[in-house]
């Protein structure tokens, strides 16, 4: 795989990935804040929602957690360390701690018995929840890692840092204001 132009990836792509995660996470927010008990019919809305939440959440933790490899760009593009999330963690860690990652990877990449799920650890870490109900969650562990994206950008680039900012603000402006709150 060659190397993408960073401004370029910033701007469109990685852009792209946290408008997917942050305006389907604030709408599944909204629909938990007037129907907490999906008693309304016809609400398969939220599971598109919710897909995209995950689905985006997934390549996002992949990128700032993960160096560049054949098959997907990783943080070390922006001359960046790889970041630490102890919430997302590695595919290889014990999933009874809670890890995120094999969930997301198992449930979205492959067909499997959907009646017995693994719960999670929220993002405050205060309750345990079905992989279905972590979109905010999601999205609130991405803008803080991304916010330490931008810190390690300072000084090093301050014009990718900027644009990186700008990339958060914009993706948060059209839609995602109530989860990195």
């Amino acid at each position: 795989m060659s190397q993408p132009d960073r401004g370029d990836y910033l701007g469109r792509h990685l852009y792209h990935e946290l408008q997917r995660l942050l305006c389907p996470a604030t709408e599944e927010l909204v629909q938990q804040t007037i129907n907490p008990n999906d008693s309304i019919p016809g609400q398969h809305i939220k599971m598109y929602a919710m897909d995209s939440a995950a689905l985006h959440a997934r390549a996002l933790f992949e990128f700032l957690t993960s160096n560049t490899v054949p098959n997907h760009v990783g943080i070390d593009l922006y001359g960046v360390n790889r970041l630490a999330s102890d919430r997302y963690r590695d595919r290889d860690s014990d999933p009874a701690l809670g890890c995120w990652s094999n969930p997301l990877h198992a449930f979205l990449m492959h067909l499997r018995d959907r009646t017995v799920t693994q719960r999670l650890k929220s993002f405050d870490r205060t309750e345990m929840k079905d992989l279905n109900r972590m979109p905010v969650d999601f999205a609130r562990e991405v803008v803080e890692l991304w916010q330490e994206f931008v810190r390690r950008l300072r000084g090093q680039d301050e014009a990718l840092a900027d644009a990186a900012q700008f990339a958060l603000d914009e993706a948060i402006a059209k839609g995602g204001a109530r989860c990195h709150e």
